[in-house]
């Protein structure tokens, strides 16, 4: 079986970077690995990705949650089931947040999703401030409806207060070498606890 990696933070607080870059980490030490993004290209993502405002609270979860069902379903578990690790660009924790701090209670959002989708081996968590998350997303050009500071503010608070074994928090203001650095051993740490089978792969490196 392969990995499931999820990463994971506000907008512009380098989620896409890490994830390309935990990538090529698992396959230096010879994983294969895919990285998918959410909202994915189904029906359902590309209604979220595509509508020029936001959806009542409700409907945008129930958007996200088949959207989710449907990557799930088609694109997560047959690469974890070939042995290919899976790499996302956000998961069921940015819905959590996201729509939590829409007005759904992020108890129940998390419920929702741990019904229908798998525990990620390795959440990371990368926390940048708010106002670095917009100073970063104000070089790309236009705001989104996700991307107000007030908002963010929310987001951020029900990210930090998220607890599960399998989530590694990793300040995202710092240098981006030593970002990597943090990412590095976390999945090095997911590597190794893995046992014997998986040592081998260490053992290239160590």
């Amino acid at each position: 079986m392969g990995f499931l990696i999820a990463v994971e933070g506000i907008d512009g607080s380098g989620k896409t970077t890490m994830a390309v870059y935990i990538k090529s980490v698992l396959e230096d030490f010879g994983f294969r690995t895919h990285v998918l993004k959410e909202p994915s290209d189904s029906v359902y993502g590309r209604m979220i990705k595509t509508s020029e405002k936001r959806f009542p609270p409700e409907k945008e979860l129930e958007l996200f949650i088949l959207d989710r069902i449907e990557d799930v379903e088609k694109n997560i578990l047959p690469r974890i089931s070939k042995c290919i690790s899976v790499v996302m660009d956000r998961y069921y924790y940015s819905s959590v947040a996201y729509q939590g701090a829409f007005g759904i209670d992020p108890e129940e959002i998390l419920r929702r999703n741990e019904e229908i989708a798998p525990k990620p081996d390795l959440t990371v968590l990368i926390d940048v401030t708010p106002e670095t998350a917009m100073k970063r997303i104000s070089n790309r050009g236009k705001f989104t409806g996700f991307e107000e500071l007030k908002y963010l503010k929310r987001v951020r608070e029900i990210y930090l207060s998220m607890n599960s074994d399998e989530i590694v928090l990793i300040n995202g203001e710092r240098p981006i070498n030593e970002v990597k650095e943090e990412c590095y051993n976390a999945v090095v740490d997911l590597i190794s606890s893995r046992g014997s089978l998986f040592e081998m792969a260490l053992r290239k490196w160590y």
